[in-house]
């Protein structure tokens, strides 16, 4: 076993673990953000949109995940590098981003 004394916790700052994590996260500059769209299909025919390419903010991408769901009124989550749409959306996910003036590249089929 190793001994490794890490400090977790602080009086004056709280839960130093959390502090790292945020350090992390970039602003984001949205002309900057090149969007990767990609449709996926499951044998039993289900639809699922994929987008990648995300930067490094996981409060931004946790929102325009939610902005697009809740505009297109479908499911979907945020997961760790990309989001996914579910539903035959498509057209819809490209007419989004683009009132967003987010630049995106349609990969695959």
């Amino acid at each position: 076993m190793s001994n490794d004394n890490k400090l977790v916790w602080s009086d004056e700052e709280g839960d130093l673990r959390k502090k790292k994590s945020e350090a992390k996260e970039q602003s984001v500059d949205d002309s900057t953000v090149e969007l990767l769209i990609k449709r996926l299909t499951t044998g039993k025919g289900r639809t699922v949109i994929e987008i990648t390419g995300l930067p490094n903010n996981k409060s931004w991408c946790k929102k325009l995940a939610k902005d697009l769901k809740k505009s297109l009124g479908v499911g979907g989550a945020y997961k760790n590098d990309f989001i996914e749409v579910h539903g035959e959306k498509l057209e819809d996910v490209k007419s989004f981003l683009s009132k967003k003036s987010l630049s995106f590249k349609q990969i695959g089929g």
